[in-house]
């Protein structure tokens, strides 16, 4: 019975699958069938083009990114008040998009009879140290410069609070001109204004925006966010981005170093390498954080740099601007001609970064070095950090005393310069060092220091500092600091790797080698971010290369012979 039964399921098996090879059959000669076999042997590949097939983004990632593009716009903060339905105001209505008058994309203006005011930023000073504090500073640039018989205009602050319809509109106080070494027309000339908050139940807050303009309760044409940026919270003692990130190399109970850097303007020179060994002694040395203001540099620099951003986060910081007298922030090339068509323009301008790095910083960190990228405050004899240097700047003699000896704080403290240049036509000191190292493998240096005034750098203390130069502070707080103090040579000086202006500065150098002390650190991290950046040639490009070197070294061999 059982054998009957199991011919009969074969049977029907046998029939079920005939059938469906049938219908098969007709599935294919059928015109949708044909098409769809056709389309998957021949079209798909047109279906998968490798396009952006990402989703919208949410509307709070574009508002991140907005104010990444443009950091002194407060978009969200206008939004916001406008969403919030506020009662109209009959004296100072808000502005609003369409009425700002924008600058060279990261500027905005104001103007005020004869004068225009280009703004950069805007800033929140409540130091204790500050005898008008609490205050917002301005930072713009001014067809005006210093000049004690010129008399400003009145000019007002509308400062914008959350959650309240009208402006407080407050005349600005002061004009601080940073630069008082004379003038040519045509310039505009970095300035800080000074917008003291009035008594009242707002002197505490903080401002969410402002605005500058002639008449007070005229609509502005500018709105700037008002920057506020305190540390991070505290776990245990220590900030929360230093109890875990791997950047910090002293204890959080150390003096916090942040490194402001002049505008990157190198679109046809390749620094990255320069860079990358740069930054690794900066944060040897003791530095937090290390702010760079985007000039258009070249491609390999980029790279470097958005390479710390990923893998060093909160170490490096890229920040946007343009030249603030108009000059077009287009591509690189018109962009570095412009800047280097007027060297005195592009000095006023990089006023700009240092101060606006200094602003937005000085509540997190304790002290403000502003250097170029071939510039270190290097200590010496037993000391190897900033922390330490600054602990031991406290107790030392001021060179020359030009602070009185009863002080016991000081704006900042300041190191000689000293000269490293290349030398080219002398042998490498570190023989079994690569040259893809500069710093480490220039350690012959001119003999003699600058004196205490002549390109000194220095570590400014937040606490006092108001207006910054590359050099030096243009204020500070003087009832509460004396002016800075220079640090003597035996305990730090600045190594400056160029060449000097005075060409006899270069006979007769010597060996300074006060960087050997990181050179195993150093080394080792410069090769891995050489590596992991792709900078390192394969042995078959190095073959390449070598035969390249031999090749031009031969043909200069003949032509020299034959020249003969």
């Amino acid at each position: 019975m059982s054998a009957s039964y199991t011919r009969l399921f074969r049977i029907l098996f046998v029939i079920i699958f005939i059938k469906l090879l049938f219908l098969l059959g007709l599935f294919l000669h059928s015109y949708d069938g044909a098409a769809r076999l056709q389309r998957r042997s021949h079209v798909d590949v047109f279906d998968e083009l490798l396009v952006d097939r990402r989703q919208m983004p949410s509307w709070e990632q574009r508002l991140r990114w907005i104010r990444e593009e443009m950091p002194s716009f407060p978009l969200e903060e206008l939004l916001a008040r406008e969403n919030s339905r506020l009662p109209s105001v009959k004296c100072g209505p808000a502005p609003d998009l369409m009425n700002i008058d924008f600058h060279n994309t990261y500027w905005q203006r104001a103007i005020n009879g004869n004068l225009t005011y280009y703004l950069f930023a805007a800033y929140y000073d409540n130091r204790e140290a500050v005898p008008e504090a609490p205050l917002v500073r301005l930072l713009a640039m001014v067809n005006q410069h210093q000049d004690n018989a010129f008399k400003y205009p009145e000019i007002f602050c509308q400062l914008w609070y959350e959650g309240r319809a009208d402006p407080v509109i407050v005349p600005v106080s002061e004009h601080k001109v940073m630069w008082p070494f004379g003038h040519a027309p045509r310039r505009y000339y970095p300035t800080f204004l000074s917008c003291p908050l009035p008594e009242g139940e707002e002197q505490w807050i903080v401002p969410k925006m402002v605005s500058l303009l002639a008449n007070k309760c005229d609509k502005a044409r500018n709105l700037l966010l008002v920057v506020y940026e305190v540390d991070e919270p505290t776990v245990t003692g220590k900030s929360v981005a230093n109890a875990s990130s791997p950047t910090s190399a002293v204890p959080s109970t150390d003096p916090k170093f942040v490194v402001c850097v002049k505008a990157m303007d190198f679109p046809y020179e390749d620094k990255s390498w320069r860079l990358i060994e740069w930054l690794e002694l900066m944060r040897l040395l003791g530095a937090h954080k290390v702010v760079l203001y985007d000039a258009q540099m070249h491609s390999n620099m980029t790279r470097v740099i958005k390479d710390y951003l990923v893998t060093s986060p909160g170490f490096v910081e890229l920040r946007r601007m343009s030249l603030g007298r108009g000059e077009p922030h287009v591509g690189p090339h018109f962009h570095h001609y412009a800047m280097m068509a007027d060297g005195f323009n592009r000095i006023l301008n990089e006023m700009i970064p240092y101060n606006d790095c200094f602003y937005r910083n000085m509540y997190k960190f304790d002290y403000v070095g502003v250097f170029d990228i071939d510039e270190v405050i290097m200590p010496l004899g037993n000391h190897t950090t900033w922390p330490e240097l600054v602990k031991l700047a406290r107790i030392v003699p001021d060179y020359e005393s030009r602070t009185p000896a009863d002080c016991t704080e000081w704006v900042s403290f300041c190191f000689r310069n000293v000269y490293y240049p290349r030398y080219p036509e002398r042998p490498k000191v570190y023989r079994n060092l690569s040259s893809s190292f500069y710093m480490l493998q220039h350690v012959e240096r001119v003999r003699e220091h600058c004196n205490r005034g002549a390109a000194a750098k220095c570590l400014h203390d937040t606490r006092f500092a108001v207006g910054l130069h590359n050099h030096f502070t243009f204020f500070h707080t003087e009832e509460a600091a004396c002016a800075a103090k220079s640090v003597p040579i035996e305990f730090a000086q600045l190594q400056h790797y160029r060449e000097p202006d005075t060409k006899s500065l270069l006979i007769d150098p010597i060996v300074d080698a006060s960087i050997w002390r990181f050179q195993p650190q150093l080394q080792a991290r410069v090769e891995d971010r050489y590596r992991r950046l792709g900078f390192l040639p394969t042995e078959q490009e190095l073959a390449k290369t070598l035969e390249k070197r031999r090749l031009r070294d031969e043909l200069q061999l003949k032509e020299a012979v034959g020249g003969a």
